[in-house]
């Protein structure tokens, strides 16, 4: 999905000849807007595959387990079983992660996108209104009335971004806790960077 940016886009301002109180008073809704960034999500196919990793992995449980059987049967690598039922229960238990992360991830990426498009909104309309008030204004008090215009545009631009915000820490608190699935990864598999990096380093090199 892709949110344009138009409205928050400093660029466009010299084409629209913007009075200069009117771009002062937009920045701050125009800062709001860039801190959701442009508006790049992962393509649908990348979604649909994590989606559909849960269905793929459970087709192939029941010829997992009963190769795992064969193979307790034949007593030549009863050391191997336990192992293989571990790896077989992990790895389901991965795509139950990866079925409950998608429809996550979905609702997260539409919640910065609205708030993003709420915001475009906001900075369009404002810059609609303001600008011919400002240049017909013959007074303060004139002027005055574009300053509180923007204080609501403001406060309506900040209730956007703490609803989004509120929205994505419940997001967030969710996929923590699939961190409890009881998918583990064994020390002995555990890399270290700084370890790998100085291996990689000396990989060229002789004594």
């Amino acid at each position: 999905m892709q949110t344009g940016i138009r409205g928050g886009d400093l660029t466009d301002l010299t084409a629209v000849e913007e009075p200069a109180l009117v771009t002062a008073l937009v920045a701050p809704l125009v800062k709001l807007r860039a801190a959701l960034g442009d508006g790049t999500s992962p393509d649908g196919t990348a979604l649909a595959a994590l989606a559909a990793l849960a269905g793929t992995v459970r087709a192939a449980e029941d010829a997992h387990r009963g190769g795992i059987t064969q193979l307790a049967s034949t007593e030549t690598a009863a050391a191997a079983v336990p192992v293989l039922k571990r790896t077989g229960d992990e790895v389901c238990a991965l795509a139950d992660v990866a079925e409950t992360l998608a429809p996550l991830l979905t609702s997260a990426y539409a919640t910065r996108d609205k708030a993003a498009a709420d915001l475009d909104a906001l900075i369009s309309d404002f810059r609609a209104q303001a600008t011919p008030l400002v240049k017909a204004a013959r007074s303060q008090a004139d002027l005055d009335s574009v300053v509180r215009l923007a204080a609501d545009y403001v406060r309506d631009g900040v209730s956007v971004a703490r609803v989004a915000d509120g929205h994505l820490d419940t997001l967030t608190t969710q996929i923590t806790t699939l961190d409890q699935s009881g998918v583990t990864v064994p020390i002995g598999l555990q890399i270290d960077n700084d370890i790998s990096t100085q291996r990689d380093g000396q990989a060229g090199t002789t004594s």
